[in-house]
């Protein structure tokens, strides 16, 4: 398995994806596990060996999974490292 750190914002329960502004947004970093890569999920660049990253669909249920009703999460991949 691995693990990502991730910081991701909470919209607050009740309020529209279109309706909230930057300061209502409550902010939230959290470690989750995902699948290490398959033979696939590999690439090179600049001779070197890399893994992508989980999948967004995947990140997304896992912090979905965390949340409290009518929470929605505002995700941004670039808020995440992976952590040993």
């Amino acid at each position: 398995m691995q693990r990502f750190e991730i910081s991701y914002a909470i919209i607050p329960a009740g309020v529209g994806p279109d309706d909230y502004e930057p300061g209502d947004l409550e902010r939230r970093t959290g470690v989750f596990e995902f699948p290490d890569p398959g033979p696939e999920d590999y690439y090179e660049l600049g001779g070197v060996r890399q893994a992508y990253g989980p999948a967004f669909p995947d990140i997304e249920a896992r912090i979905k999974a965390t949340l409290a009703p009518g929470e929605q999460p505002v995700i941004r991949p670039q808020e995440m490292r992976r952590v040993d």
